[in-house]
Order: structure tokens, then sequence, then C-alpha cells
């Protein structure tokens, strides 16, 4: 669980970090993109279905990095500008 510059331990996230991270956008993201590319695979070509989940779930998982990025960055962003924090 990866977040900023490769930190793993949640004693080193501050509270919005380990929120987010905590929301598991990168494994939803895996999970989702797998089940996908199966459902592509079987409606599309049978052979496909060694390739299309492997694909699918590296770009459900590098969307989901991406997701929960931009949410850190835009939490970080209105508390710099004195905004609320609780909206995300």
């Amino acid at each position: 669980m990866a977040i900023g510059k490769y930190r793993d331990s949640p004693t080193e996230m501050d509270e919005h970090e380990r929120k987010i991270a905590a929301a598991q956008y990168p494994e939803g993201g895996l999970v989702l993109g797998i089940g996908v590319g199966i459902l592509v695979a079987v409606v599309t070509l049978e052979p496909l279905l060694v390739v299309t989940p492997f694909v699918g779930g590296l770009l459900g998982y590098g969307i989901g990095r991406q997701l929960r990025r931009q949410k850190v960055e835009r939490i970080r962003t209105r508390i710099a500008d004195g905004g609320s924090e609780s909206r995300d």
C-alpha cells in the first residue's frame, strides 16, 4: 500500500494518507480490471482469456493508484488553501 514516496508504514503517513490508503483504490481497481479482462475475453475470443485478465488487472491497478494520488493531492491542496478536509 505504498503512498507518496513509496511509504508502506501507516505510522509514516499522515491522517489523510491513511484514510485514502484504507480505501484501497489500486487493489479494487486490480480486482475490477481482472473481472473486466475475463468478461472481454469470454465475450470476444476465448484465447484472449489467457492475456486479458492480466492486462485488465494491471490497468485497473494503475488507474487506482492514480486516483489515490489525486485524492491525496486534492486534500493537501485544500488544507494548504485553508479549506475543510471532510469532503473526501
